[in-house]
């Protein structure tokens, strides 16, 4: 208890706001996924009322965990434009330790390569085939009223067209979630860790970087 009050106060934060903003969160967050259990998930596609375009599904950001929902959307979409859509600008991306000291792609790692290599991911699956995120053991935790972190493993099935790529991927990811000036939520820092030895999203986006 004391490391994290120690953590809002190196923030600036007040300890009772942020503690009420996270249970206020939690409740939320773990009554969507107890709902999801008889049939409805907060991480399962689903058709929102209403999207606000009508190009692919599209939620306003107005809360944290509608930038979750939809990267999932994007991805079950496969769509680059609202992929894009849920990145700040100034992403921040940390690969796994493996892909850090094998691939020298990531000093360089903005929103736009994000943005290049979900493109050519895309380009990749053919309109018969699949692309999906499944995540699982997620908690979104309050660091202030302005920003959270969602925590989750992901399993990512990608069925593209090239032979000597993996088509699954595996790992845990941390997602920061930050509120911007106009008052939606974004992805603006991102962390991904290896399960085991099993191919990670860093993988995924070292192979469909070029």
């Amino acid at each position: 208890m004391s490391s994290r009050r120690n953590l809002h106060k190196s923030l600036g934060v007040n300890v009772n706001a942020a503690t009420t903003i996270a249970k206020v969160f939690s409740v939320t967050f773990f009554a969507a996924l107890a709902f999801g259990s008889s049939g409805c998930s907060l991480f399962e596609t689903r058709t929102p009322e209403p999207p606000i375009t009508e190009r692919g599904t599209y939620l306003q950001p107005d809360t944290p965990d509608r930038v979750v929902e939809n990267i999932r959307f994007a991805l079950a979409e496969q769509n680059t434009r609202n992929y894009r859509r849920s990145l700040a600008d100034a992403l921040d991306f940390q690969p796994t330790a493996t892909a850090q000291s094998r691939d020298p792609i990531w000093s360089g790692w903005t929103a736009g390569e994000e943005e290049a290599y979900f493109a050519t991911l895309v380009s990749a699956i053919s309109a018969e085939s699949g692309l999906s995120l499944d995540l699982n053991d997620a908690t979104l935790t309050a660091v202030d009223a302005e920003r959270f972190v969602f925590d989750a493993t992901y399993v990512i099935t990608a069925d593209h067209n090239r032979s000597e790529t993996p088509r699954i991927f595996q790992g845990r990811l941390s997602w920061e979630l930050v509120q911007q000036t106009d008052g939606l939520w974004s992805l603006t820092g991102w962390s991904d860790r290896e399960v085991g030895t099993e191919p990670s999203w860093s993988d995924l986006k070292a192979a469909f970087s070029s």
